[in-house]
């Protein structure tokens, strides 16, 4: 989970990581960028919405406008393997920074 920034309607926003599901990419404590432009592919990492809760997850597989997201520290992990595909309109944006 990340925390979220009072600029969120910024094209560019900055989360504050919370949880070790993206260890040892992002731990917590760490700060990432994100832009709400650009293509998203797989192994990009992005910020989106999941019942009221931001997350930071890992793109696995892309069907269509739906997306598969885990955490790289797969065994901390809460993720598309717990709430299934996300769709496009609940990422938020896509990590282009870390510090």
């Amino acid at each position: 989970m990340v925390s979220f920034n009072i600029f969120n309607f910024f094209p560019l926003q900055k989360f504050r990581i919370e949880e070790n599901s993206m260890s040892p990419f992002l731990k917590p404590g760490d700060t990432v960028l994100i832009s709400r432009f650009g293509k998203i592919k797989i192994g990009d990492v992005v910020v989106f919405e999941v019942n009221d809760k931001h997350y930071v997850k890992r793109i696995e597989k892309i069907k269509g406008d739906k997306y598969f997201l885990t955490g790289d520290n797969k065994k901390e992990s809460i993720d598309s393997r717990r709430f299934g595909w996300i769709e496009k309109k609940d990422i938020i944006g896509k990590v282009i920074a870390n510090f």
